[in-house]
């Protein structure tokens, strides 16, 4: 009679003979972190939110490029005017290319109100990607190419004009270099001076703890807002041009944003240089800076990734304050907190200047679409959230 599997295995476990089992087949581990990016494609707001970010950053860097018009361009005769009309068909109902009518400012005599009428008997064609006036592309590589425009003296402005007659559209994509790269900069300076000092107090304790806790505690029984303006105002008068007054503004930014990350840092160093592996690395010879950068910081990185999602939007906010209330970001640079001071005084007094507050929606939706990625990173790293 042949022998069964059953009879194998149970004569082999008579005699002593150990069956090697067949490998697991499919069954291939994951990190923590692919454990994480799947948890985050689950969630499809914060998804969403980073999509919208991508492409914000992206029209950002191609800022020039996508702009009609360059970024200090002014043109008085056409202050406040409103989106221009993008015409498909023409009087005759056929169907061509994209093109404006040239406007005129005009006055109402019954409402004595400023009004913009068309002159239809000219047609002006829409170009895409045209000659413009030239730039350096990222600020190296020459070029005049843009996406659309027109000739002449005539302008095309899709989302309107401010009150220096410059074109909202393009504004928009030049205020958003500075607003977008002010968040992620001032969030990296102050986690990096978190994670330091943070990781200082934690792991050394006694005077360094004292020294840098006392430092904190100063830093938040002073107004943000307050404190943001003395050191603003401070450097006001020293006429600084917009390249140094931008890096001047993250600094002042990054100054009293790190020390929320550098006590919760404390915390979990303090905890954390108890387990066995920090210090088995002491007794193998490891030095204190190479236990902290190399074995107790690494352990932080989750909560300090949600945290970096959090600081970029309150960044983004807190310049956008700084430049409304003038003390910011100043012209001829551009950032979008400043073309809505520059446009706010004006869109109240008449309903017919909305467009006016465009600025103010797109720091909105920044703000909103890092705190959906934040929502959506602290779910996906948080153990207890996964499902």
């Amino acid at each position: 009679m042949a022998a069964t599997p059953r009879n194998e295995r149970a004569a082999a476990s008579a005699t002593g003979e150990m069956l090697a089992l067949p490998p697991a087949q499919g069954r291939v581990g994951k990190t923590q972190w692919q454990v994480a990016w799947e948890q985050f494609r689950r969630h499809r707001i914060a998804r969403a939110g980073l999509v919208v970010l991508a492409i914000f950053y992206v029209t950002a860097v191609f800022a020039d490029f996508l702009a009609p018009y360059p970024e200090r361009f002014i043109d008085p005769t056409h202050t406040f005017a409103p989106p221009s009309r993008i015409h498909l068909v023409d009087g005759d109902g056929r169907l061509r290319g994209p093109y404006v009518h040239p406007v005129r400012r005009e006055l109402d005599l019954e409402t004595f109100e400023t009004i913009w009428a068309e002159d239809t008997s000219r047609v002006v064609p829409i170009s895409f990607f045209t000659a413009g006036q030239p730039y350096r592309f990222l600020g190296v590589i020459p070029m005049n190419l843009r996406l659309f425009g027109v000739g002449g003296t005539t302008r095309v402005y899709l989302w309107g004009a401010d009150r220096f007659g410059q074109d909202i559209f393009s504004k928009i994509w030049y205020g958003a270099r500075v607003s977008l790269a002010v968040g992620l900069i001032v969030a990296a300076v102050s986690v990096g001076l978190g994670l330091l000092l943070g990781g200082i107090a934690g792991y050394f304790g006694g005077l360094y703890d004292v020294v840098i806790m006392r430092l904190v505690e100063v830093l938040d029984a002073i107004p943000t807002l307050f404190l943001l303006l003395t050191l603003s105002t401070l450097f006001r008068p020293l006429n600084l041009p917009p390249s140094q007054l931008f890096f001047v503004i993250v600094g002042v930014l990054a100054f009293v944003s790190w020390g929320g990350l550098a006590r919760a840092i404390r915390g979990q160093v303090l905890t954390l240089k108890t387990e066995e592996f920090a210090q088995a690395a002491l007794a193998l010879g490891g030095s204190d800076s190479r236990v902290i950068v190399r074995h107790l910081l690494p352990q932080t990185a989750t909560w300090v990734i949600v945290s970096l999602s959090f600081t970029i939007p309150g960044a983004i906010g807190l310049e956008s304050a700084l430049s409304f209330l003038g003390v910011g970001i100043q012209p001829p640079a551009t950032s979008w907190g400043l073309q809505l001071a520059q446009g706010t005084g004006e869109a109240f007094n008449a309903v017919d200047r909305l467009w006016l507050l465009i600025p103010g929606v797109f720091i909105f939706l920044a703000i909103m679409c890092w705190n959906l990625v934040g929502d959506g990173l602290r779910d996906a790293l948080d153990p207890r959230q996964r499902r």
